[in-house]
């Protein structure tokens, strides 16, 4: 098959109906020297992150847009090929005498954190061992290879930041017809307005103890959970063995997996894994070219209808909705306590963002300080902060070069801000912090991680909770659910889709959380490592326990705040973008009408259930500001 082809293969009609656009792709093909499958791959990641057209067309302009987008991306990949090749030490000792290494490459904004350097290395001689320390004599100490300026002084990036412009822009808005409250928050007493509460609370526990065995229990108890679910809705449903052959339509429940051994699944590599009691763990090819609509991720729990005529390949012909989680609800009488006597018909304010909270070529965090002074103008009554706060995979970190602690750092440059704040507003503020799998300061770099446990060693001020991640807390009434892994990430480049009835991507990766019940459903994909590690012990704490009213889901991907489902969802971007700044989100949560808490008030009846309590409306009365830093 020759790239024509593959590259049909691959966008289908996009280039299929496009001569002139098959030319172009085919020609891409031949510069850059990549085959079909990657450039379709660069294709979609651009659409994903693109802020013009999202239409999967390669209309003139997009594609120019494009050719651009994939020139950078690979200029980015070979500087930091070989940025990786001058890091590494040379396996050679018969190298000249003078050895002159030069970073040729200009710094960017994103991926060369050092200054343009040069260093003559001595690895001519033949005695290697130092009379005094056993070290080679001629031996040059990595450390001694680094910047020599401070991670803590100010960088070429520190006076851009300074001079950036649309500080506190408003780049997006949901609800933007509700007002945002002005002002400090009214209070009745000396407490705080907000009442907090975790949902689920995760205890600090030893992980890298996690057996095969109980990995695939939780994996195996997940797809029975699901069953009872769907047939408690649907009680005359009976599931049946998908690799079982089978003449009739049968209706089959199992976990969605794939065969592809590298590279994102796609089609003909799907496969449905079932549970042990259902179809004695069996897998199955599955066939959906009779599915006119579907969407699918490695680890997403189905309901299937189909056949499997001689026991190889189960031929899907519709795929079932899982039934959603109930909203949450309270008394109509609660809700008039908390909204009316307790906030005095105030807006709740929040203001949530997500890290690095310090550009990537010096540990000065001076996005937080752009943050803190926000926060101090507009008051809020709660501040989310997720991390990471100090990352791990910031190059100061990396090559350590640094001149205190993390922990340190982390005291100096933001427990400070937050103690200020704290110190001049006594009891208004409520500090909410949540870890990532990124963070250098925390002991758990698997999910679920417990909260931040030495408060005092990092120097936190009163007023300050220390959330697990993920995490499920209330505010008054209202749920919400929080992720700091790019799970958004995760699910976009596993997942796997034809002609899906939700054509708003964003919004349809958000849905998967709710459907799946789970704030990180994809298993295994190609999420699996580092940045998503779970002990699967403890992988019931990931599980929503009510449908949340507002999701929060920070990611690399385009920030956006839409509803989905009746739920607010939000992904505020990151506080910092490599040498520059980045985005966070503020709300204005409204009361209900009084009059409409009255009315649900006055039709309550011991008698009938339902009129007892009503759901909050959230996604109604909630304003969302992503604002730039």
């Amino acid at each position: 098959m020759d790239h024509r082809d593959r590259l049909i293969a691959a966008f289908g009609p996009i280039l299929a109906q496009d001569a002139a656009a098959l030319r172009e792709c085919t020609s891409l093909l031949n510069i850059y020297n990549i085959d079909p499958e990657t450039l379709h791959t660069k294709w979609e990641v651009f659409l994903m992150n693109s802020t013009v057209d999202t239409e999967e067309s390669m209309s003139g302009t997009q594609l120019e847009s494009f050719k651009s987008y994939l020139r950078r991306t690979i200029e980015h990949m070979h500087t930091q090929q070989q940025q990786q090749s001058f890091a590494s030490p040379s396996s050679s000792f018969a190298a000249p005498k003078k050895v002159a290494l030069k970073n040729r490459h200009q710094p960017t904004s994103r991926t060369n954190y050092d200054s343009p350097m040069d260093l003559d290395v001595d690895m001519g001689s033949t005695d290697f061992t130092s009379p005094t320390n056993g070290m080679p004599s001629s031996f040059t100490p990595i450390r001694s290879m680094m910047p020599t300026s401070s991670p803590s002084v100010p960088s070429p990036s520190s006076k851009l930041f300074a001079l950036r412009k649309g500080v506190a822009g408003i780049e997006e808005s949901l609800n933007g017809n509700l007002a945002t409250r002005s002002g400090p928050p009214v209070k009745s007493g000396t407490d705080p307005r907000n009442t907090v509460n975790l949902v689920v609370g995760v205890k600090p526990y030893r992980y890298m103890f996690e057996k095969i065995t109980e990995r695939a229990e939780a994996l195996d108890d997940r797809i029975d959970a699901f069953a009872a679910i769907f047939k408690k809705r649907y009680p005359d449903t009976d599931f049946y063995n998908p690799a079982y052959p089978s003449q009739t339509l049968v209706t089959v429940i199992g976990r969605i997996c794939s065969d592809a051994n590298e590279g994102r699944s796609n089609e003909r590599s799907l496969m449905l894994e079932t549970s042990r009691m259902i179809g004695g763990g069996s897998r199955v090819r599955i066939d959906v070219s009779e599915v006119s609509s579907f969407s699918f991720f490695p680890g997403q729990i189905v309901v299937l209808s189909g056949i499997n005529a001689h026991g190889s390949v189960f031929a899907v012909t519709a795929v079932h909705e899982i039934p959603a989680l109930p909203m949450a609800a309270a008394s109509p009488l609660e809700l008039q306590e908390i909204h009316y006597r307790k906030l005095g018909g105030q807006p709740v304010k929040i203001v949530t963002a997500a890290g690095p909270y310090t550009l990537n070529d010096n540990l000065l965090f001076e996005p937080f300080a752009a943050l803190m002074d926000h926060v101090n103008k507009e008051r809020p009554d709660i501040l989310l902060l997720m991390g990471p706060f100090v990352p791990s995979n910031h190059p100061a970190i990396q090559t350590g070069n640094i001149d205190m602690s993390p922990e340190a750092y982390f005291s100096k440059f933001i427990s400070s801000k937050l103690a200020q704040h704290q110190e001049k507003y006594p009891k208004e503020m409520q500090i909410l912090l949540v870890p990532s799998l990124q963070d250098v300061i925390h002991e758990t770099i698997v999910m679920p991680q417990p909260g931040f446990e030495h408060q005092r060693a990092l120097g936190l001020p009163p007023g300050t909770y220390c959330l697990p991640n993920p995490v499920q807390f209330t505010v008054n009434e209202m749920v919400f659910a929080v992720n700091t892994t790019d799970v958004l990430f995760h699910l976009s480049g596993d997942e796997v889709a034809r002609n899906p009835q939700n054509t708003d991507r964003m919004g349809r990766l958000s849905k998967y959380l709710m459907q799946q019940r789970n704030l990180h459903p994809v298993y295994p994909g190609l999420a699996t490592g580092p940045e998503s590690a779970i002990d699967f012990n403890q992988y019931d704490l990931l599980d929503l326990r009510v449908c949340p009213d507002v999701l929060i889901v920070p990611s690399r991907l385009k920030q956006f705040a839409k509803t989905v489902d009746n739920v607010v969802v939000v992904n505020p971007h990151h506080l910092s973008k490599g040498q520059a700044g980045g985005m966070f989100a503020t709300l204005n949560i409204h009361p209900l009408p009084e009059s409409e808490l009255e009315d649900a008030a006055m039709m309550m009846d011991d008698e009938v259930e339902q009129s007892m309590t009503m759901h909050h409306f959230v996604f109604k009365r909630c304003r969302v500001d992503l604002v730039r830093v």
